[in-house]
């Protein structure tokens, strides 16, 4: 059995590489030209409203990613 430590540690990374597979397939799917803005850059209010994180979430996974 795990500690209480040891077991936070499992669910964050659980989250964290959840919530970069919504982010990453919000951006890299059918429809990735709607989270573009005029600008050519990515609209992150758009992506954290579908993809149900907050926009600094949104912010700091996309700039891992590129």
């Amino acid at each position: 059995m795990a500690t209480r430590q040891q077991q936070a540690k499992k669910m964050t990374a659980k989250r964290v590489k959840s919530t970069k597979e919504k982010i990453y397939n919000c951006i890299r799917g059918l429809i990735s030209f709607d989270y573009i803005n005029s600008q050519g850059n990515w609209n992150i209010s758009k992506i954290a409203r579908d993809t149900g994180t907050s926009r600094t979430t949104v912010y700091k996974y996309l700039k891992e990613m590129k």
